[in-house]
């Protein structure tokens, strides 16, 4: 009796520590904290990386006392990315001449990745179905407390990146947004794909059935256009098209989208001229910047096919090919799976694709169940077109590496494990696992 007590402590533990940590992802860049200086700027610690640190913490200590530690298909092709990763980096010291400093900089940012994807093994180990729907609402109300926030920081708070940290670089750190919304991540770019991650969610739970306040959807839309971000619009457009290729076109999709677009028409002129303001409408210098940067991507991926040129070190190699390093915005590039092939090659990127492709197969796998509730279903076909819609939009931001977008995704993605794990069917497939108790496969 005293040791399940114990058991159904830790158990309860990490879930109560991750719903901490997805409510404090608001703290966002408002909890930095100097760590590492890479020459032209920090690289700092967050807040929010502590929280995710005190997830794995107590999810390891949950795992020693249920004696019992699960890892997916999905975690095994994970790991050995980051082993590809962390090669590469090691591999690019004789052929870029990297500094033992350099490479150091380089896995500490590997280390972070690792860090964010425990958060899947957590949730796969330590949630359970009946638990899915509080996680869901725990990320959920705080995306909408995100775009509260950054829809009152638009109206009152212009320039806000650099009102919070008035010593940044206009254009190195932040770009000067204006009334843009970037709450708390102060990157319009980056707040368009937190929001439309949840946004997306939402809708696959409305065309499913799903009882849900018609003002969410309408809330997140409107901070999403309060973003203007070309990018995550795009995301949205290809991540609905998915959901209603599932879904169909429910009547309550009919009337959500009836009411936006008639309240868009209604602000069309103040948005047309809002994006205006901002040069949104036409090919502006932020998407010359994009081409030219997915160009020298391109050169450098060419130069190195195979293994890539590390995990983080594309700061470094630019200045091997001449490019100059203003800030740490030169450690990655736009084009979201060009990037990673940039840093991990063909062998690389192979990982990254086949991780993918499992996550959503699997998310296939629950919403064609006939034995799945409609609300696993709905959450299930909304997993899968949040995927695919940051994927498509980290094509012109980093989005798909940002930690704020992993964070929500691993746990997403966590989520589709239980509920797959749930089935009693074999529609579903199998999910092989690897249970490790007291030190020894079992």
């Amino acid at each position: 009796m005293p040791v399940r007590a114990s058991v159904e402590v830790w158990r309860f533990r990490p879930l109560a520590v991750l719903r901490i940590a997805i409510g404090l992802l608001l703290v966002a860049q408002l909890g930095r904290i100097p760590f590492l200086d890479t020459g032209t700027g920090e690289a700092p610690l967050l807040v929010n990386d502590l929280c995710v640190l005190a997830v794995l913490s107590t999810g390891l200590l949950g795992g020693l006392a249920s004696r019992s530690f699960r890892v997916d298909h999905v975690a095994s092709v994970a790991l050995l990315f980051a082993a590809i990763g962390a090669c590469s980096a090691v591999l690019a010291i004789p052929r870029f001449g990297l500094t033992s400093w350099e490479l150091v900089i380089s896995l500490a940012y590997l280390a972070r990745w690792l860090v964010y994807f425990g958060l899947y093994l957590v949730v796969i180990n330590v949630v359970r179905v009946e638990d899915v729907t509080g996680l869901w609402r725990a990320l959920e109300v705080t995306i909408l407390l995100f775009a509260v926030l950054g829809l009152l920081q638009a109206v009152f708070l212009p320039h806000f990146a650099q009102l919070v940290y008035p010593d940044s670089r206009v254009a190195i750190d932040w770009d000067e947004q204006g009334h843009r919304l970037v709450s708390t991540v102060l990157d319009p770019n980056i707040a368009g794909a937190m929001i439309m991650i949840v946004l997306l969610v939402q809708v696959a739970l409305l065309s499913g059935g799903g009882r849900s306040p018609l003002w969410k959807p309408l809330l997140l839309f409107a901070a999403l256009v309060a973003t203007l971000s070309r990018s995550s619009f795009l995301g949205l457009l290809v991540g609905g098209a998915i959901i209603l290729a599932v879904r169909g076109v429910s009547r309550r999709i009919i009337r959500i989208a009836a009411v936006i677009l008639v309240l868009s028409l209604a602000a069309l002129p103040q948005i047309v001229r809002f994006a205006q303001g901002y040069n949104k409408l036409g090919i502006d210098e932020s998407a010359l910047t994009r081409v030219a940067s997915w160009l020298r991507a391109l050169t450098v991926f060419a130069d190195n096919p195979v293994i890539g040129v590390g995990f983080n070190t594309y700061g470094f190699v630019q200045e091997r090919y001449g490019y100059v390093r203003l800030g740490a915005s030169s450690f990655s590039t736009d084009g979201g799976l060009l990037f990673v092939a940039v840093m991990t090659g063909v062998v690389g990127l192979s990982l990254y694709v086949g991780m993918l492709v499992l996550i959503v197969r699997r998310c296939r796998a629950v919403w064609r169940s006939g034995l799945a509730t409609a609300e696993h279903r709905a959450l299930a076909t909304g997993i899968a077109a949040a995927t695919v819609g940051v994927t498509v939009h980290s094509i012109f931001v980093n989005s798909l590496l940002t930690t704020f977008v992993m964070e929500q995704l691993w746990v997403l993605w966590g989520i589709a494990f239980v509920i797959a794990r749930s089935l009693p069917t074999p529609d579903a497939p199998p999910l092989p696992t690897r249970l490790v108790a007291c030190g020894a496969a079992a």
